[in-house]
């Protein structure tokens, strides 16, 4: 009987999740159910309910993320809650352009400006052993950051710095010592209207950046071209219709060899997976 009613869930659920407007329904079931439900575990009401209760979540758009507890990105599983930002696998492209132009080694200073949870920054440490700091001023942010750090072991790697981008004197230490900066800033201009996963249940501070979406995106360019050493890299995650806008920044900041890059292999239903990298001279 357990069965049946599991399996009736089952099939309202991804109706209703289908109804709800989510952009992937089955795959939601689908982690939804693997977080109740195992060949070991027995099924029972109380499951059923709790089940019920995260569908009933998701379908008020709240981030499947926060409802797990976690997000996949690339081959690490990170910790995220709420008033985090959920990584999206659109970051992944700066990762892989990483590991396909540049030779980082144990010997490389990377820094992740706007880190959030620290993904971008211990998927490039995990790629290539790179001193890493993730740079986010965010209190939440940097509570999920070092408790990734730790479960991933990274912490002799792998340091969490609580500092605002804007300010350069929280950067002395390291000016002219980075080899590569990326960069996944809040860069939407405010009023722009967003799906309610973004708009209503993610931080704004980690979203939204003044009238044209740039303050954040000029911020990140200006703290890199004082961090990086002569050659150095910088790379920015932005919105579609961003990249002239970006270009630009990049120039004013020193920056040359600017590349705007697409990549559809991470792209999805939310959006495209868009970046600009740089050189300093």
């Amino acid at each position: 009987m357990i069965l049946c009613a599991f399996e009736h869930h089952q099939a309202m659920a991804l109706r209703k999740l289908d109804g709800a407007g989510v952009w992937d329904p089955l795959g939601d079931l689908r982690a939804l159910t693997d977080k109740h439900f195992s060949p070991d575990r027995a099924l029972d009401a109380q499951r059923l309910d709790s089940f019920r209760s995260d569908v009933a979540e998701r379908c008020a758009r709240i981030p499947l993320g926060h409802i797990l507890g976690y997000v996949d990105f690339g081959e690490q599983r990170l910790l995220v809650g709420s008033g985090t930002f959920v990584p999206r696998r659109q970051s992944l492209a700066m990762v892989r352009w990483i590991e396909r132009n540049l030779a980082l080694s144990r010997e490389s200073t990377v820094y992740d400006l706007c880190a959030g949870v620290g993904a971008i920054g211990l998927a490039i440490w995990a790629g290539s052993a790179a001193r890493t700091v993730c740079v986010d001023s965010d209190s939440t942010a940097q509570a999920y950051l070092r408790r990734n750090i730790q479960r991933l072991d990274a912490r002799h790697e792998v340091s969490p710095l609580a500092a605002d981008i804007t300010c350069l004197e929280a950067f002395e230490h390291a000016r002219g010592r980075v080899d590569v900066v990326v960069s996944n800033p809040p860069y939407v201009p405010h009023g722009t209207e967003l799906l309610p996963e973004w708009s209503g249940h993610h931080p704004p501070g980690a979203i939204f950046a003044g009238q044209r979406g740039g303050e954040l995106i000029a911020a990140s360019a200006r703290l890199a071209a004082a961090l990086l050493r002569p050659g150095g890299v910088l790379l920015v995650e932005h919105g579609e219709a961003q990249s002239a806008q970006v270009g630009s920044l990049l120039e004013e900041h020193g920056f040359h060899s600017i590349r705007h890059c697409h990549d559809d292999d991470f792209s999805d239903a939310t959006g495209p997976s868009v970046f600009t990298a740089g050189r300093t001279a």
